[in-house]
């Protein structure tokens, strides 16, 4: 995968693979940038999800990361969506981020409540560790995954950032037999296209100097392999990356594997456009977004009065 050679022959996923094992998603349910695009025109934050949900299968759910809802709050999240979404929430950084993550997560009381609410409707939950997250801390990972294992069923993978972790090395065999063992999958966070722009956008140069930079490493340790795609600024240089994607994901579909692909852009304000190109590059259908519906006839008669 850190080659750059490309598919000569594109081909299209649905005639490969049963589609509804590739789950594709965006990072949030609402910028307000989209709307009379993806969202309507006069959609709000409250009733974002559900214009969202009739699109997209999946949202990766960055919101969590910074802390968990009420539950009166995610009530009204699962009420906005039918029953095969799949909310893929981030576990808080307070948990993530902590000296320690098991005592993070025991004294987290809330994170019991989320995870039982949830129950059903959450397709993965993620781990997202910070870069000074090391090796020597592994049996620390391997506790934390054990005390969410005992809190919800649903799958479980984990973002590294430490560089250790990607020299296919011991220290790396060492998180992937972790990983192996305890029934989780790796994040794979997919910066190339990122790293590769030269444009002079803020948006691009500020995604840049954030982004980990880190090398691509396609292993899937479980059944839910959970890609995080950030891309090039001009699409079309994003085309050999997501190629190689679509090979990947016909692979790990035959081998019955449920894989979550989240398209992410420097600024995230075009990221349902590119949602879709990715989508028609790999020949899988999209919907129709509720912002381009065309407007009621009666409505469109009276606002020209």
């Amino acid at each position: 995968m850190t080659n750059e050679s490309r598919l000569a022959h594109p081909f299209s996923l649905s005639e490969l693979i049963d589609v509804s094992n590739l789950h594709i998603g965006l990072p949030m349910w609402f910028m307000s940038g989209w709307r009379g695009q993806l969202l309507g025109k006069k959609t709000t934050t409250a009733d974002a999800l559900s214009e969202y949900s009739r699109v997209f299968s999946t949202v990766e759910g960055n919101t969590t990361f910074y802390g968990l809802p009420t539950e009166q709050r995610l009530n009204a999240w699962l009420s906005m969506v039918s029953e095969d979404f799949r909310f893929c929430f981030k576990l808080p950084r307070e948990i993530s981020h902590a000296q320690n993550l098991l005592r993070a997560a025991a004294k987290a009381v809330e994170l019991d409540i989320f995870l039982q609410r949830l129950d059903g409707r959450l397709g993965v939950l993620m781990i997202q560790l910070p870069a000074s997250f090391s090796p020597s801390r592994i049996r620390e990972l391997a506790e934390l995954i054990d005390y969410l294992r005992a809190r919800t069923s649903a799958a479980i993978a984990v973002e590294v950032r430490h560089p250790d972790f990607f020299r296919k090395d011991d220290n790396e065999r060492m998180l992937l037999r972790l990983l192996a063992d305890q029934g989780a999958d790796r994040v794979i966070f997919d910066s190339r296209g990122l790293m590769a722009d030269d444009s002079t956008d803020d948006a691009v140069l500020e995604a840049q100097g954030k982004k980990p930079k880190l090398p691509v490493h396609p292993i899937a340790t479980a059944g839910n392999p959970v890609v995080r795609f950030i891309g090039h600024s001009d699409w079309q240089k994003n085309e050999k990356y997501l190629l190689q994607w679509q090979q990947k994901i016909v692979q790990w579909c035959k081998e019955g594997k449920q894989c979550w692909f989240f398209v992410h852009t420097a600024s995230n304000q075009d990221a349902p456009e590119f949602a879709c190109w990715i989508m028609d590059i790999w020949g899988t259908k999209h919907k129709s977004w509720p912002g381009q519906v065309d407007p009621d006839p009666v409505d469109d008669l009276f606002s020209s009065l």
